[in-house]
């Protein structure tokens, strides 16, 4: 089935477009309005300074064999040739400087890596001196040894073009000792190591992506990555084949992994990505998932209650919108203004309250809403269209639907979505307070219609700890 029209039919609570009208004509009496606002900052990127295994995470090693960008290459450490095996890691590290420099005060501590290599022998690191070279000096950056939300690899001409573009958590240079964890002895000094916990590369079947010009990577945040390289290469990049290894080089692959050492709190503004529905896993993909991106931004609205039902001439408004969305590769979404959407009554699925409502039970078994969200209370809800733009203010895609509520919190703390639509089992606590903001993958009519620039053909983009103004 075509993606964008099974979509369609996940997302017909937003359909309803068709009819609608901005006017408003004048009463006699003078209409009787209430007024709310919410809003929430988080502009500020979120910054992991150290990530480890977890316990039942699976673990690989890369073998020898064609390049998977690029074929004619082999052997090489960027194949699909995986081993599973075992071992475990912790690192930390601290990114103060951006450039390069010998004065860089970029480092890695607490490092701990032990894997099992396909030759059976047991590997170990314990220290890792981050390299801090001349700026402008080799083939790329080594963002003063240690990186942090930078987008690699592909045609970045940040490390290899041997493997996808993706989006790095942390990424680090240095050289260490290479050890035989058994006899502790060491097996290779002062060897070029690079770590990277990024974005997932690989699918279920552990088929790398071969992307080189799009981050096709999976950016849910539950599934990142972990590369532990050491290349069959010195310090000048020429032929030195790691000692003590099987076959001159190691790449160690992390699954599961934990990020940690945060400069916030990690969930308070994300993005839902394309997965199956948590209600109905059935029916995928949809923007109702438990596929979560981490993010920033920012978000604040006002709005006008006034008629409660249906109508062409309602009052409803909302009278100012701001959000700017910005994903950890860079990428910004913003919205400066959204028109309230004003249709006939009884046309449409279901009632939008005259465009704005407070208070109003939705979704799950209510008839309002998608069945693929949980049961929960809107205190704040409205639909409307307006134009999402990049975060130099150009137009991305004009006229777009666009649905937000302000409501109990539907995701627990590991972001996992909720899943009754009988009872309404989210949070109605007052620091529980969330907004999402949805642009369907539809126009106004209903019809399909991918929102440009969003990268997978809608936005689901998430704000908690809101704070709500009566």
């Amino acid at each position: 089935m075509n993606p964008f029209t099974f979509l369609r039919s996940l997302l017909v609570f937003l359909a309803f477009f068709t009819i609608w009208a901005c006017d408003s004509s004048q009463t006699t009496t003078e209409p009787e309005v209430s007024v709310r606002s919410a809003s929430a900052d988080y502009s500020e990127a979120v910054l992991f300074s150290g990530s480890r295994s977890t316990e039942g995470g699976k673990v690989y090693e890369v073998l020898p064999g064609p390049a998977v960008m690029n074929p004619a290459m082999n052997p090489t450490p960027f194949s699909d040739n995986i081993n599973m095996t075992s071992g475990s890691y912790t690192l930390e590290v601290s990114d103060v400087d951006d450039e390069d420099s010998p004065a860089s005060a970029d480092a890695a501590g607490n490092v701990s890596i032990m894997f099992t290599g396909d030759d059976g022998r047991q590997y170990k690191i314990s220290n890792i001196n981050i390299i801090h070279k001349e700026n402008g000096s080799g083939d790329h950056t080594f963002f003063g040894g240690v990186g942090r939300n930078k987008v690699m690899h592909g045609n970045t001409g940040i490390g290899t073009g041997l493997m996808p573009k993706m989006l790095a958590y942390i990424t680090l240079w240095g050289l260490a000792d290479l050890k035989d964890a058994a006899t502790d002895s060491v097996l290779a000094t002062n060897r070029v190591i690079h770590i990277m916990t990024a974005t997932n590369v690989r699918d279920e079947s552990l088929k790398m992506i071969p992307s080189a010009a799009v981050d096709s990577s999976d950016h849910n945040f539950w599934r990142a990555q972990t590369h532990i390289i050491l290349p069959p290469q010195d310090t000048q990049g020429n032929s030195d084949p790691v000692p003590g290894t099987h076959y001159g080089f190691l790449h160690m692959m992390f699954e599961g992994v934990e990020l940690f050492g945060a400069n916030r709190e990690p969930g308070l503004a994300y993005e839902v990505l394309p997965g199956p529905a948590v209600i109905n896993p059935a029916m995928s993909p949809t923007p109702f998932s438990d596929r979560v991106a981490l993010a920033s931004g920012s978000i604040s609205l006002k709005t006008s209650d006034t008629d409660e039902n249906d109508s062409e001439q309602s009052n409803d408004a909302i009278d100012e919108f701001a959000m700017r969305f910005e994903r950890l590769d860079g990428t910004v979404f913003t919205i400066d203004a959204i028109k309230a959407v004003h249709k006939a009554e009884g046309s449409g699925e279901h009632t939008f309250f005259g465009g704005v409502g407070y208070d109003k039970d939705m979704h799950g078994n209510t008839g309002i809403g998608t069945g693929l969200m949980p049961r929960m209370l809107a205190y704040i809800t409205f639909w409307g269209v307006a134009d999402l733009k990049d975060g130099d203010g150009n137009v991305l895609d004009s006229n777009r639907p666009v649905h937000v509520m302000v409501a109990s919190r539907a995701r627990r703390d590991d972001l996992s979505l909720i899943g009754d639509t009988s009872t309404d089992q989210t949070d109605h606590g007052a620091d529980k307070v969330e907004i999402h903001v949805i642009l369907p993958p539809t126009d106004t009519a209903g019809n399909p219609d991918p929102v440009e620039g969003s990268g997978h053909g809608f936005l689901h983009l998430m704000f908690e700890k809101v704070s709500l103004q009566n």
